[in-house]
């Protein structure tokens, strides 16, 4: 059975910090190498503007994703500032999904 890891609340946080992804959410403290993210991807709605409408997901293997919306105050420092200079993200795909109007998947990672 997989695990979804979801990043919603004021409480809950993500960031990189030495080649390690930490990850709080529900309460629960959760660590991972930044070498065990398989893939990387961004999902959109058709549901916006007026709700936020794209989720980043991080496979980091074992069945187990991390998931944020992109409204939450971790997600621009997490894919920009943080994972963004760790791996190579494929920003055109980043664009695209920032334009994106209909229910979608952008891969924007996928480790080789």
């Amino acid at each position: 059975m997989a695990t979804e890891i979801r990043i919603e609340t004021k409480e809950d946080s993500i960031y990189l910090e030495d080649q390690n992804i930490q990850a709080l959410a529900s309460g629960q403290e959760y660590l991972f190498a930044l070498s065990a993210v398989k893939k990387i991807v961004l999902i959109t709605t058709d549901l916006g503007p007026f709700l936020d409408d794209m989720c980043l997901a991080v496979d980091v293997g074992n069945d187990t994703v991390i998931f944020i919306m992109s409204q939450h105050e971790c997600f621009k420092p997490f894919l920009f500032d943080q994972i963004g200079e760790a791996l190579p993200i494929d920003y055109d795909q980043v664009i695209a999904a920032g334009t994106s109007i209909e229910d979608n998947v952008f891969e924007i990672y996928n480790r080789p």
